[in-house]
């Protein structure tokens, strides 16, 4: 059996699958709702490997990542924003 493995085509590969996951993300959270996740060796982003924990949110309809710097813990859904309760929700 002969091994036609496209080195590129992983890429790609690795790419859709990204994306797939990126876009289950963004049905299963509202807007502006994250989960924390603390990163390891395996999945530290280059250039940034001081960061130990990120959040990934929905935000205009997209899904984001960014550094975290709160002492959440991993798994913990979180709201970007809150809002302020109102009078009447008082």
């Amino acid at each position: 059996m002969e091994n036609t493995t496209d080195p590129n085509q992983n890429q790609q590969d690795w790419y859709k699958a990204s994306m797939i996951f990126a876009k289950a993300l963004g049905l299963i959270l509202d807007e502006e709702q994250g989960i924390i996740v603390d990163l390891n060796e395996t999945t530290k982003i280059p250039g940034l490997e001081d960061i130990n924990k990120v959040i990934v949110f929905r935000k205009d309809n997209q899904v984001h990542i960014a550094p975290c710097t709160e002492d959440v813990p991993e798994g913990e859904t979180v709201i970007l924003n809150p809002t302020e309760p109102t009078e009447e929700e008082n």
